[in-house]
């Protein structure tokens, strides 16, 4: 009399938060007689190898390697397995992909004419979207400290009328409150 294991799966982690452009892999084990063993993507589709995902399948285990993460790659990975008779066990992972504080091409020193209207360019992206907060001389830009001074929705901080005593080097900085993430630009103001 032959004893049959019963079909097990398991991953090697079950949720994972990735920044954009990072890369990982998760391991599917299958405890049994798995004859075959799949990956499936949240959208339900079966993953074959490709540049950015590989699968690398044993007999009973499956890596699969997701390479420079994109946004469109979060959700609900499955690993299932399948024995001769036809049954079929499956584990999943939940991925989050999140894009982490990035500066964008941000250019120092800015210069601005004397007495327009001046925007302080300070292009930074992430999700969740950041918070940004403007320094000048160690001090929080706030609508109290100036009246001129304004950050605008865009996170550019404007300055009415800039004169000569508007130069010098202004901080931008941008907070991920979810995970502690914080960053800074320095940002040197020129007035002609």
């Amino acid at each position: 009399m032959r004893c049959e294991t019963a079909l097990q799966v398991s991953i090697s982690l079950n949720k994972v938060e990735l920044s954009v452009g990072e890369s990982k892999f998760f391991t599917c084990t299958a405890i049994g007689e798995p004859v075959r063993l799949e990956w499936f993507n949240p959208l339900g589709e079966r993953i074959v190898s490709s540049k950015r995902m590989t699968l690398q399948t044993e007999s009973f285990r499956s890596r699969l390697i997701i390479y420079n993460a994109i946004i469109e790659d979060a959700g609900i990975y499955r690993c299932q397995a399948s024995d001769a008779s036809g049954h079929t066990e499956e584990a999943s992972v939940v991925l989050e992909i999140y894009q982490k504080l990035t500066f964008r091409d941000v250019k120092s020193p800015q210069e601005f004419r004397h007495s327009e209207t001046a925007e302080v360019v300070c292009d930074v992206i992430s999700s969740p979207v950041p918070v940004v907060v403007w320094y000048y001389q160690d001090n929080e830009i706030t609508k109290e400290y100036h009246r001129r001074f304004r950050v605008l929705p865009n996170n550019n901080l404007q300055i009415h009328q800039i004169t000569k005593a508007d130069e010098g080097v202004y901080r931008c900085e941008a907070s991920v409150e979810a995970r502690g993430e914080i960053n800074f630009v320095d940002i040197a103001v020129v007035v002609n």
